[in-house]
């Protein structure tokens, strides 16, 4: 383990209990094996039960039996969430993180849809898919584990975004949209749960990263191995997001949190800092 990555093992993340929905790939599994290392204990969501039961195997290898779960379901359905709550509550008792991380983007339809597809030639189905995973499935994740987080008067959520560049740039308007409205709803619930414990933030990598998001077919090469040209590492968001579970970041709220600005040669808490973009309290978008 580097010395980087092992300052980030800040105590309070020993038993810490982190959700990350979509944890069996990219982001989700780079977050969930560095947490499993400090200490955490972990469920891991996923639409794929056989996908889910390969990392949890690894999971195991990571940190010992009983540190983490998997539940197979789908976020956009609201019944599906709840599962994944009560099943958390009754195995670990208690949530203290919640990462929504699952997501869908273009390169799950191959030749059907591209970055650079025009809006009018979008099928409702593409639409439905990437908004209702992005947007919906957050939103009924978020709602599932509020109730918990409420009543203990502590709690953390983090979803994942993408660059403000990423949501305008013509040809990307459902993945865009999709994540615009996403940090717009996270600006409302930071304020509306001012004061309650609960901290809510945003959370990208800053640009376009080497995970099976990106498909061959959109940068050639082997996934994995992409970085340092087009793309960037894809544990890239692994420092800021360890550290956003923390005790050292309670009470932050509203914030946008930027991966790639992080500084390995600083201590984790300047590092955070450096990542935080500049807050506003009237965001413009055109």
């Amino acid at each position: 383990m580097s010395s980087a990555l092992k300052a980030l093992h800040h105590p309070s993340l020993k038993d810490r209990i982190v959700i990350i929905t979509g944890g069996s790939r990219g982001f989700g599994w780079f977050m969930a094996e560095e947490l499993l290392r400090a200490g955490a204990r972990v469920t891991l969501t996923g639409r794929n039960s056989d996908t889910l039961a390969s990392v949890l195997d690894e999971a195991q290898r990571i940190a010992g039996a009983g540190r983490c779960i998997a539940v197979a379901g789908d976020v956009t359905r609201p019944e599906d969430c709840a599962r994944t709550v009560e099943k958390t509550l009754r195995e670990f008792g208690r949530i203290d993180v919640l990462i929504n991380n699952a997501g869908r983007s273009y390169g799950e339809f191959g030749d059907r849809l591209s970055k650079i597809t025009p809006f009018h030639d979008v099928t409702e189905s593409q639409f439905r898919a990437i908004l209702e995973t992005n947007l919906f499935g957050v939103f009924f994740m978020t709602q599932a584990a509020m109730p918990h987080m409420l009543k203990r008067k502590f709690g953390k959520v983090i979803s994942i975004s993408t660059s403000l560049l990423n949501m305008v740039r013509p040809g990307n308007s459902v993945y865009g949209s999709s994540k615009a409205a996403l940090e717009t709803a996270h600006r409302c619930w930071a304020g509306e749960l001012k004061g309650t414990g609960i901290d809510v933030n945003i959370l990208l990598p800053g640009g376009p990263s080497d995970t099976k998001l990106i498909t061959p077919a959109m940068v050639p090469g082997i996934v994995g191995h992409r970085a340092g040209g087009r793309l960037l590492p894809g544990d890239i968001i692994v420092p800021p997001a360890v550290w956003l579970c923390t005790d050292a970041t309670n009470g932050m709220s509203g914030e946008r949190v930027i991966a790639r600005f992080w500084d390995v040669e600083l201590p984790p808490d300047e590092a955070f800092r450096g990542c935080l973009q500049d807050h506003v309290e009237e965001p413009s978008i055109m």
